[in-house]
C-alpha cells in the first residue's frame, strides 16, 4: 500500500490503515504517551467494558490522548470475538462462516 503523506490528516489516520490490531501483537503500542497496549485493551474486554468510552474510561484515556481513535477499531474485532469465546459460538449463523465449530 502506498500512502501519500500530504493526504494523511494525522498520525491516527496513518496508523489505522497500517495496523491489522486482528494479527497485531499483544505488546503493540496504542497510546504509547501512556504506555497503554493492545493486551491492555483486550484485558479491559475481558474485564467487562464493551464500548469505546467505558475503555477509555477504564485505561483513563481521554480524547486528546494519541491513538485512541484505534481503541473502535479493536473493540469491533475483539469484542464478538471475546462473546463468542464465553458463549461457546458466535450465534450469528453460518452464512458465509469460516470458523470450525461445526454448525
Amino acid at each position: 500500500m502506498r500512502v501519500n503523506f500530504l493526504e494523511v490528516r494525522n498520525v491516527e489516520e496513518l496508523t489505522a490503515e497500517r495496523i491489522d490490531w486482528a494479527r497485531a501483537p499483544a505488546d503493540t503500542p496504542v497510546c504509547e504517551a501512556k504506555e497503554i497496549y493492545l493486551r491492555d485493551v483486550v484485558q479491559s474486554i475481558l474485564d467487562g467494558y464493551e464500548t469505546k468510552e467505558e475503555v477509555m474510561e477504564a485505561l483513563s484515556l481521554t480524547d486528546d490522548d494519541e491513538g485512541t481513535g484505534e481503541i473502535q477499531a479493536i473493540l469491533d474485532i475483539f469484542v464478538p470475538v471475546i462473546s463468542a469465546w464465553r458463549t461457546g459460538g458466535c450465534g450469528m449463523g453460518c452464512a458465509g462462516c469460516t470458523g470450525s465449530c461445526g454448525g
